[in-house]
């Protein structure tokens, strides 16, 4: 996608016109002039103009007939409207006519630039989402895995140059990464394809039932063993075991497990014979074997029989741009399932999905979206349908950003007054924008009594 921006100026003053755009230029926008709206005009008709930074009072077609125009014949432009009589009603009839900012003259470049790049990032939030609606179909989609950031296709790599051997395979990842869905690929792609896939859950298996539930038992062999059992390696034959976080298996059991994996053999608890198995043995650890060896807790030997052909899935916060593309898969497959066509998710909600760390992986991010598209009722997913956690994470992340930055470096002296009075403009501005010009909703943005509010509202016209 294209990094740049570009931006049209129109104002009939020539002096405005030429140093604003030579400040644009200096600064890397794509920059342009027009000294009239009819001009201006033209040139969107030959132009993929993403800003238009005019006037408001200008001969002929002013500022706010030029932005009615704008938003009938190209409504994915923003239109920033410049004034030097700001007042209540302008902002207002500008808000409504679908301006995406004020600015009062007169201002200086940093005003215009902030604002610009803030518009940029809705911009690029906008052509993510787009680009992600126009490729959902074509993004890569390997056994159920999706993704298209450098690591996933890494992995995607991995499992296709792995599936044709036979010797173990180490998975290692966070919960909710998808450990089980890649050893699903790994077997799908194999020649065993057509043979059993055994999952097991190795945390889940009672320490005193471990060696049973793997190697099988015979019957009378402990109390309750009324019949013979056949262990998750036998039912597995000629296909894949997977061992699913092996790490949680009893020590005696891993001593047992290296022996199967040495000698292709196992024995029933019971049992007076060595039988032969052949399996493809897959696992899975949401830890670093190598810190729990260290620390006795998993043998050094088996540690070395599993590693040699590892995958290791990266958490959902390293994964790039799959967050949203792995939000738009999880859409539409509950679209699919509950039969409905949701409309997709709203900017806010997208950057909110983009910006949080996902401490549950795509896990979490999938029942996010479940959830979400409940409450949105099937229609676009806004942040309010997002859950109370996410929202607040985001609010959090806002009151922990610095609102401004001033650039005092190159300063002799400051106008204390003139920059309080300028910082002052740009909140009421911000709050009358925010509230649509409703000025009770404006104070209350900023925590202002609303007679104090328009107390300094009076004096800002």
């Amino acid at each position: 996608m294209d990094d740049t921006f570009r931006v049209l100026v129109v104002d009939d003053e020539r002096l405005n016109r030429v140093t604003t755009k030579q400040q644009l230029t200096e600064h890397h926008y794509v920059a342009d002039t027009a000294e009239n709206a009819s001009q201006a005009l033209e040139k969107l008709k030959t132009g993929n103009w993403d800003v238009l930074v005019s006037d408001i009072r200008m001969p002929g077609m002013d500022g706010l007939e030029l932005l009615k125009e704008v938003k009938q014949k190209y409504p994915t432009i923003s239109v920033i409207l410049v004034t030097a009589f700001g007042s209540v009603e302008t902002v207002v009839s500008a808000i409504k006519g679908g301006a995406a900012d004020f600015l009062t003259k007169p201002f200086r470049f940093p005003e215009l630039d902030f604002r610009l790049r803030k518009l940029k990032e809705l911009h690029d939030t906008r052509k993510e989402i787009k680009y992600l609606r126009d490729n959902m179909s074509t993004a890569e989609t390997y056994y159920k895995l999706v993704g298209q950031s450098a690591m996933m296709k890494t992995v995607f790599d991995r499992i296709q140059i792995f599936a044709n051997n036979t010797v173990p395979v180490l998975i290692v990842g966070e919960t909710g990464t998808g450990k089980e869905l890649v050893s699903k690929a790994l077997h799908l792609q194999s020649p065993r394809s057509e043979k059993p896939f055994i999952p097991v859950s190795c945390g889940a298996i009672p320490k005193d039932l471990a060696e049973s539930e793997l190697f099988g038992h015979e019957k009378g062999s402990f109390t309750g063993a009324v019949q013979r059992r056949l262990g998750y390696f036998e039912r597995a034959h000629k296909g894949t075991l997977l061992l699913d976080d092996v790490d949680d298996l009893p020590l005696e059991t891993q001593a047992k497990l290296l022996r199967v994996i040495q000698e292709g053999t196992i024995s029933r608890i019971g049992g007076d014979r060595e039988i032969h198995i052949d399996v493809r043995l897959i696992a899975t650890t949401k830890v670093d074997l190598g810190d729990i060896v260290d620390t006795g807790e998993f043998r050094k030997d088996l540690f070395y029989r599993l590693r040699g052909m590892e995958i290791h899935l990266p958490p959902l916060r390293n994964r790039d741009n799959d967050i949203l593309i792995l939000a738009y898969h999880f859409l539409q497959l509950t679209a699919k399932d509950t039969k409905t066509q949701p409309e997709g998710i709203s900017q806010e909600a997208s950057n909110i999905l983009k910006n949080y760390e996902w401490p549950g992986n795509v896990r979490e991010l999938k029942r996010v979206i479940e959830s979400a598209l409940v409450l949105s009722r099937n229609a676009e997913i806004h942040h309010e349908h997002l859950p109370d956690y996410l929202q607040i994470h985001s609010r959090n992340q806002l009151a922990n950003t610095s609102l401004f930055s001033l650039k005092l470096d190159q300063c002799e002296t400051i106008d204390f007054k003139g920059l309080t009075k300028q910082i002052e403009d740009e909140l009421i501005q911000w709050a009358l924008v925010k509230s649509n010009g409703q000025q009770s909703q404006a104070a209350d943005l900023l925590d202002l009594p609303r007679t104090t509010f328009q107390s300094k509202l009076g004096k800002k016209k």
